[in-house]
């Protein structure tokens, strides 16, 4: 067994100044080692803490945690680096039968903005499957986030 790192990087086109928080929580696909299934949903609820793999009533926990989320403002855009390190090695999926892999990328992620016309604030979500293109609207019929391709990049190397 070895530990991995998966590495999760999102760029939000946005502007930053609208920008307000990215939740502590984060919803990723990886493979589990504990319950020897292959692309499962791994909750983080918070840095620092071990992931709880889905559905938690068959599985002991995900063997891993988030150790790192680092937020970068950029001129058109906010750019969230998430770092995971977690034990791996390749197994049999027993449900597919299949070697597990990273070849399936998925994530959700929760973040705060501010719309720059009431100054409300809302809590909004994106994920890699979800259909694009869409638009997010405030309350006062703004709209405060456009998303028009996956914002997600994944990247998992061996420690």
């Amino acid at each position: 067994m070895s530990k991995s790192q998966y590495t999760l990087s999102c760029y939000f086109k946005l502007n930053p100044e609208s920008f307000v928080k990215v939740s502590d929580q984060l919803e990723i696909s990886l493979p589990c080692i504990n319950c020897q299934r292959d692309h499962r949903t791994i909750i983080f609820e918070n840095i620092n803490e071990k992931g709880i793999c889905t559905p938690r009533k068959k599985c002991e926990g995900f063997p891993g945690k988030l150790v790192s989320r680092e937020i970068i403002k950029e001129a058109d855009g906010v750019k969230v680096n998430y770092l995971i390190e977690f034990d791996y090695h390749k197994f049999t999926d027993l449900k597919y039968n299949a070697e597990s892999n990273f070849k399936f990328g998925w994530a959700r992620v929760y973040f705060t903005i501010k719309c720059s016309e009431c100054q409300k604030e809302k809590t909004i979500s994106t994920q890699e499957n979800v259909g694009r293109p869409w638009d997010e609207k405030c309350e006062c019929g703004n709209i405060i986030f456009q998303d028009y391709e996956t914002p997600f990049k994944y990247q998992a190397t061996e420690k």
